[in-house]
């Protein structure tokens, strides 16, 4: 491997400027010949596969702001390169004084050597785009998960590499909800594509996302739902009509035998698109998904658990965590959102809550025909509050104190955008009582 073979050299910026700076000062001392770039952590993935268009040197290396590396650094890195093998993806430099407490499913603060092959070519080129992978924090260790199945990686620890000691004081940032909640959905849902399992004819739960023009949101719910601990479900994704790039995405869907799809010719709102997947259900329960939210990767294992000792009930919803999404796109956690232990008619319909997650029993969703169509705006606003305080009624519901669910809040989500249609569809409602 010659000099030539890795000319460039990634920053990804943390939000401190004066580390940024002090990581591009220690690498034009130890690399003088490498270009450098830095990339804001915010559309990391899009900054870096714009980068990449235009590259053709074999290797390239990123850091974060912040890391700091010594002199030997350059030699050490000759020495390690020169022992790579054709189906090495790169290598993994990790800080020595933490290497005896890492495992190969993390490369967080950590310095990696990338080959660029490796990178831009496959099944899925380049780095995620928020689509697929909404935190930019984890994009690179998305990346490494993806191809790891395809190569080698060699893992090494060095004190020439220092990381950023602490990160920066930013209120987007949770790495503990990150580790314990996203870090999981990346690795899962990666291996159950590889696993590739034989349709289940009787699941448990039947999970159904309704869509309606969310390309930019839909692969990283259906990602949560193939990370699942619990295997027993289905996933039905009925998209009402959608002009954007839905009905691509889902063609490639086809392959996974326990996700069907199924396309209106038309828009007819959310209602009619879960009768649509109520009639085709396989499993004993009904649990939605929107199609801008996701699911804790133990959430179908919980919820099922909670369904076999409720025999007698007949919906189970339960704690959420909730996160809004800023105009960047960026997304910040607000924290985990408690409902109250029971249920009313009037207090659902006076206060018109977000239930999430929320499970309903098949058997008893067709006794009651269903989410109706016929109230006001037709079910396509709604829908869940109607439903829910019509079961309030038969006192069947019961409640999980977990959170089990990712709710985003974002300003162009259907609910936002018509709050003010609230009250007077609660005023009807309660007339028609």
């Amino acid at each position: 491997m010659g000099k030539g073979d890795f000319m460039i050299a990634f920053i990804i910026s943390r939000g401190s400027h004066s580390g940024t700076l002090q990581t591009e000062k220690s690498l034009k001392a130890v690399l003088p010949d490498w270009e450098v770039i830095t990339i804001p952590e915010t559309g990391t993935a899009d900054r870096l596969n714009q980068s990449l268009q235009s590259y053709d040197e074999a290797f390239f290396l990123t850091l974060h702001g912040g890391d700091i590396l010594r002199p030997e650094f350059m030699e050490q890195l000759q020495a390690w390169s020169q022992e790579l093998q054709d189906g090495d993806g790169g290598i993994v430099i990790q800080p020595r004084r933490s290497y005896t407490t890492r495992t190969q499913d993390t490369i967080q603060d950590c310095a990696v050597l990338w080959r660029t092959s490796a990178v831009l070519t496959g099944t899925c080129p380049g780095f995620a785009e928020r689509n697929f992978m909404p935190f930019d924090p984890l994009v690179l260790y998305d990346q490494y998960v993806r191809i790891r199945h395809a190569y080698r990686w060699k893992m090494v620890s060095t004190d020439a590499y220092i990381p950023a000691r602490a990160y920066p004081e930013r209120p987007a940032r949770n790495p503990e909800v990150e580790a314990r909640e996203l870090m999981p959905i990346i690795l899962r849902s990666q291996t159950r594509v590889e696993e590739r399992p034989e349709v289940l004819f009787s699941p448990v739960i039947s999970v159904v996302i309704c869509t309606y023009n969310n390309a930019d949101y839909l692969p990283w719910a259906v990602r949560s739902v193939m990370a699942q601990n619990d295997p027993a479900w289905e996933l039905l994704i009925i998209d009402d009509g959608s002009t954007d790039a839905t009905p691509s995405y889902l063609k490639t869907l086809q392959e996974d035998s326990r996700i069907r799809c199924y396309r209106q010719h038309r828009n007819v709102g959310k209602a009619a698109c879960l009768n649509t997947a109520l009639q085709r259900a396989r499993g004993k329960w009904l649990l939605e998904l929107d199609a801008d939210d996701w699911l804790a990767p133990e959430c179908l294992a919980r919820l099922s658990k909670e369904a076999l000792n409720s025999e007698d009930s007949g919906a189970i919803y339960a704690d959420h965590y909730e996160w809004t999404e800023r105009r960047s796109g960026e997304l910040v956690f607000r924290g985990v959102k408690k409902p109250p232990e029971a249920l009313s008619r009037q207090w659902l319909l006076e206060e018109g809550p977000a239930l999430a997650p929320r499970m309903f029993r098949v058997g008893l969703l067709i006794k009651l025909n269903g989410w109706s169509t016929s109230v006001p705006q037709g079910g396509r606003l709604y829908e869940d509050i109607e439903l829910l305080a019509r079961l309030a009624l038969e006192e069947t519901i019961r409640y999980l104190p977990l959170p089990l669910y990712h709710r985003r809040i974002r300003s162009g989500s259907m609910t936002r955008m018509h709050e003010r249609l609230y009250k007077p569809w609660s005023r009807s409602m309660s007339a028609n009582t």
